[in-house]
């Protein structure tokens, strides 16, 4: 087992037994906000879809994605353990973003993190109408306040940043 690897399962660990401990009135909140949460991020990808984003990231070999590291927040954790969707293995083996599978992200579009489901490289944002452009954003403005109403549930900055 490697350094991060070690890490990534103390991480783990803490924040899965701070959900743990939650309350089932706190338990259920959480889930419902998980749920829109995976719903939110599920309708930008849709905005990209329709672009054909995926085409324009596989010509460039993904180098967002490949740049890209540790954007993995405790909030992204706790909406898997409260939709109860299976974790990922992380990849700290390939030299780059360890959430970066062969060929795609290891986290289906809807649990991704924020960062890597609120990027739009110029090649994607410009295939895009100007009002599709604006409501992406509008909804990135929302996304965060999700983020926000997940991390209120906990004491004060438990839950902000990165998992490693």
């Amino acid at each position: 087992m490697t350094g991060w690897d070690h890490e990534w399962q103390g991480a783990v660990g803490k924040v899965t037994a701070a959900f743990g401990r939650l309350p089932d009135a706190v338990r259920l909140e959480l889930a419902a906000s998980a749920r829109a949460m995976v719903a939110h991020k599920q309708a930008m990808q849709q905005l990209v879809t329709r672009v054909d984003a995926a085409a324009h990231c596989a010509g460039c070999g993904g180098a967002c994605c490949a740049k890209g590291k540790y954007h993995f927040s405790a909030a992204d954790l706790l909406v898997y353990l409260a939709t109860g969707q299976p974790l990922f293995t992380p990849r700290f083996d390939n030299g780059l973003c360890p959430f970066l599978g062969e060929p795609e992200c290891l986290m289906p579009p809807g649990y991704r993190p924020f960062n890597c489901i609120t990027f739009n490289c110029d090649l994607i944002e410009d295939q895009m109408p100007r009002d599709e452009v604006a409501r992406f954003y509008r909804m990135e403005q929302e996304l965060a306040a999700r983020y926000a109403e997940i991390r209120a549930l906990f004491p004060a900055r438990s839950m902000d940043g990165s998992l490693l």
